[in-house]
């Protein structure tokens, strides 16, 4: 995982754990993130993982804007108040019939004969069936939904991960465990005699069997099928959680470039009629 990928991620986590912005600058450092903030300044969010400064003292602070629109000041605020329950919208597709009237933003765009806002707000309200005036809201209702698929993937896949390990001790320990299981059948020379012939299996069996204990203090020990029909099910777990996150993402990805252009191209409009408006007034 890069450096960037890995600071979003523990962005992400802070976010979550958050009441408010203010409470999020301060978690910062608890989750190995470095943050400086002046609202004073056009950039006024910077971030660096605490690893990555101790590795390159050089390294530079990485602008919130670099790692995407829902890193930004007001989306991380927005993103704190989701997960605080204060936004409570759930998206809903509309069905949407072809005598319905044009979208009113739409229309406004079109009568001022911005084509390209028209286009991107029609777009979206074709593909998701949500109004343009929803589509701030919902980018980050949809975003802190694939952050939380995006937890519990990772949480997923390290069980398996630990799972696989367990199993790898288990599979070992139920092949050595027969020599064990023989020596104390046996009594007198015979004992003496078994332990020499097999004396590197037997000390295998002691190490691994000392393993399995720590894993399973309770004595209770799982057998190796079910280990793997454990495994079996997480993995198809995750792959359905897979599909669903990607699709997710995809969708929060969308509305926040559709949303970022809209913004971008309404503010050339509002500059272009400041400029209209400024030589109008000179005239």
């Amino acid at each position: 995982m890069s450096w960037k990928a890995r600071l979003k991620y523990a962005i992400d986590q802070v976010i979550m754990e958050s009441e408010n912005f203010e409470d999020f600058l301060k978690k910062c450092a608890d989750f190995g993130i470095l943050v400086e903030y002046n609202p004073d300044h056009k950039i006024d969010l910077k971030f660096m993982l605490a690893e990555q400064k101790e590795r390159n003292p050089r390294a530079k602070m990485t602008r919130a804007k670099t790692l995407g629109w829902f890193y930004e000041t007001e989306q991380i605020k927005n993103r704190i108040a989701q997960y605080q329950g204060v936004m409570t919208y759930v998206p809903k597709t509309k069905v949407r019939s072809e005598q319905q009237s044009e979208n009113k933003f739409v229309q406004d765009a079109i009568d001022r004969g911005n084509m390209k806002v028209a286009s991107i707000a029609k777009n979206i309200i074709a593909e998701y069936g949500i109004e343009p005036e929803q589509i701030r809201q919902i980018a980050v209702s949809e975003y802190a939904h694939s952050r939380h698929l995006l937890s519990e993937l990772n949480s997923i896949n390290t069980e398996i991960e630990d799972l696989k390990i367990k199993l790898k001790v288990l599979k070992k320990y139920r092949k050595l465990k027969v020599y064990g299981e023989e020596l104390k059948t046996l009594d007198g020379r015979q004992t003496k005699k078994y332990r020499k012939e097999h004396s590197a299996e037997l000390s295998e069996y002691g190490e691994i069997r000392k393993q399995v204990l720590e894993f399973y203090p309770s004595g209770h020990i799982p057998k190796v099928e079910n280990l793997e029909k454990r495994i079996s099910n997480l993995e198809n777990d995750l792959s359905a959680k897979n599909v669903e996150f990607r699709q997710s993402d995809k969708k929060a990805c969308e509305l926040a470039n559709a949303q970022q252009t809209i913004e971008e191209y309404l503010r050339q409009e509002q500059s272009q009629d400041h400029q209209k408006k400024k030589r109008n007034d000179l005239e």
